[in-house]
């Protein structure tokens, strides 16, 4: 299992990432001079992080080390070492009756806190132990398998870490060899995780809803490793900057996990890691709430919803202007531009996380993107076509891993020309074509583009303005085919028009769908290979409903769920074959079933008209105002 990373310091010298919840958010502790070791906790939301200082400690120490569900957050600070809940700006003191420090890690969603505490003699550091804080009582959690502390000159004894909830425990001791074990502690019984792969110790941080184990291990070389432990099995998980070792401190029921990595000169860099999309996944749609920028990615297989996760936040002036693979290997990276500037940057989208973010470049405001696919002919690549809108010149921009290749003119058509989208109507493989319609009489126009350039135009037919483009796709089933739907704008009927080499071969209709549905977006929805489904939403109600397709039939429509209005779609990108917060929340709050059933009884639209060509690209190409 191939995993995402990304680095998430917090502009610090040395970051350590403890705890994540569902909803993405992580807290840890930061410090810009670590060998003195005077830590500040941050919280770390949509991309923007909180600094935490709880005002009860002596000294500048702060470590923010759990975070549940409702954004509770536990930690401890020092001097003296106390445990503490913050949540609504208040910080709530949590000390163990042993009389030393008090350790509070993990939190759950009850509000019960997990950590350890140790008693002291003088100058020394007495027994650890383990301790649950409910309801403002503490209880011992103790591995009967611990070694007696008789030194009474180093920690040794219990260390609970983590807590889910259904109340079950991880954590490590020490055992009698010196070791350290990993335990988990559920219904009153304690089990021993040891990986196999670390003889110097394995130690359990964190433990998910879904019972699954996060946490390292030692090797015998003295390294640390990542490590998840589901189902009786353990899986490494390294981040591949750590050249001196990998820590996992925390685990969410999505199974992104927090930690931090040792780069070559021993430095602390926290990290965000996520696992690949759930199996059975073809399609992510891209979901943003524009009130506060706020983008989520929905994976999806089987005509439903498998899993959903919060990106992160796009403030303005940035807008979304579509997905592509502009990383190679990814198919759901971000192209955003800033809507006063001009500019324009690409989010990397990679198992569901942004990897990164990566500038290509102003331009000109009056140049727009009308749309992005693979103008190159370089498969798993895409590219960006712009437009001017005084002139209405096109220009395609070359994009190869993140940055802009070249940029061409590809010539210039009339303005009462639009683009009406984009696909393989030429049916040659790795090839992206545009279709352009006459605003004034709905004809239509196909250019075929092949490395950048147009190399034909021809008419592809004439349809009434009341039948508006739906969308592309192998509604047909066949291979590198790019087909149209239209729908009348009055009854609400579609049409889908098979195309096979720049030509219209037959029309037929479709079914009818009341006006309250929109289309949504296309994508391979069913999991079912050379198909392109449709997603409809009831402008009323947020319910979303998937429209089987195949062989230019509708085969079934599926619920598949609710989302509040105030999300709005932003597209649909296929997934790549083994390639929360409040808003999440109520962005999954109620997938009941939708009302939209297709009604097979809808009348049939001619056949599509033949027509003249009067949209020919001009035959002097001029070249964009591009920087």
């Amino acid at each position: 299992m191939v995993y995402a990373f990304k680095t998430i310091d917090d502009g610090a010298n040395s970051t350590i990432a403890y705890g994540i919840n569902n909803a993405g958010q992580v807290v840890g502790a930061f410090t810009s001079n670590p060998s003195q070791g005077f830590y500040q906790g941050f919280f770390l939301s949509d991309g923007n992080y909180v600094t935490l200082n709880d005002p009860h400690t002596l000294a500048d120490y702060t470590i923010a080390s759990g975070v549940n569900n409702s954004g509770q957050i536990s930690g401890y600070d020092g001097v003296p070492i106390s445990g503490f809940i913050y949540a609504g700006g208040v910080y709530t003191e949590i000390v163990d009756s042993l009389g030393g420090g008090t350790f509070a890690r993990g939190i759950n969603d009850s509000g019960q806190v997990i950590g350890y505490a140790y008693s002291v003699l003088g100058e020394t550091v007495g027994q650890v132990d383990g301790f649950l804080y409910a309801n403002g009582t503490f209880t011992k959690i103790e591995d009967p398998s611990a070694e007696p502390n008789t030194s009474l000159f180093s920690p040794i004894g219990t260390f609970a870490q983590g807590i889910n909830n259904s109340g079950e425990i991880v954590g490590y001791y020490n055992d009698t060899t010196g070791r350290i074990d990993g335990f988990l502690y559920t219904g009153g019984t304690y089990t021993t995780i040891e990986d196999p792969l670390g003889p110097e110790g394995t130690y359990a941080e964190s433990i998910n809803n879904v019972g699954q184990v996060a946490g390292y291990y030692v090797d015998a070389s003295g390294v640390p490793h990542g490590f998840i432990y589901s189902g009786g099995i353990f899986t490494t998980v390294d981040d591949p900057a750590g050249v001196r070792g990998t820590y996992i401190n925390g685990i969410n029921d999505q199974g992104q996990i927090v930690g931090y990595y040792q780069d070559a000169g021993g430095g602390d860099h926290a990290f965000l890691a996520a696992p690949p999309p759930p199996a059975g996944t073809t399609a992510e749609m891209i979901m943003s709430d524009t009130s506060s920028g706020t983008y989520e990615v929905y994976d999806i297989g089987g005509n439903m919803v498998l899993a959903a996760h919060v990106l992160g936040q796009v403030p303005l002036p940035w807008a979304f202007s579509g997905l592509g693979a502009f990383k190679f290997g990814d198919t759901s990276d971000m192209l955003l531009r800033n809507i006063s500037t001009g500019a324009l940057q690409i989010d990397d989208v990679s198992n569901n996380i942004i990897t990164s973010n990566a500038s290509i470049g102003q331009v000109g405001l009056e140049w727009q993107v009308t749309g992005v696919g693979e103008f190159a002919g370089q498969a798993g690549e895409t590219d960006m076509l712009m437009r001017n809108t005084n002139t209405g010149q096109f220009e395609v921009y070359d994009i190869s891993n993140n940055a802009v290749a070249s940029a061409e003119p590809m010539g210039q058509v009339g303005l009462e020309w639009s683009v009406a989208g984009f696909g393989n109507f030429s049916t040659r493989p790795n090839e992206t074509d545009m279709l352009m319609r006459n605003t004034n009489n709905g004809q239509f126009e196909v250019y075929d583009i092949s490395n950048n350039a147009v190399v034909s135009a021809g008419p592809m037919g004439q349809v009434g303005l009341e039948w508006t483009v739906a969308g592309f796709g192998d509604f047909s089933g066949c291979v590198n085919e790019a087909d149209m739907l239209l729908r009348n704008s009055n009854t609400g009927a579609f049409e889908v028009y098979d195309i096979v080499d720049n030509t219209v071969t037959f029309a037929t209709g479709m079914g009818r769908v009341g006006l309250e549905w929109t289309v949504a977006g296309f994508g391979d929805l069913s999991s079912r290979a050379n198909e392109t489904d449709m997603l409809m939403r009831n402008t009323n109600t947020g319910d979303f409903e998937v429209y089987d397709i195949a062989n230019n039939t509708v085969t079934n429509a599926t619920s598949m769920g609710q989302v509040g209005n105030e999300w709005s779609v932003a597209g649909i990108a296929a997934e790549p074959a083994a390639v929360g917060n409040a808003q999440l929340t109520q962005a999954m709050a109620s997938f009941a079933p939708a009302n939209g059933a297709l009604d097979s009884s809808a009348p049939a639209i001619k056949a599509i008209a033949p027509l003249a060509s009067t949209g020919l690209f001009a035959a002097q190409m001029q070249h964009g105002n591009s920087t």
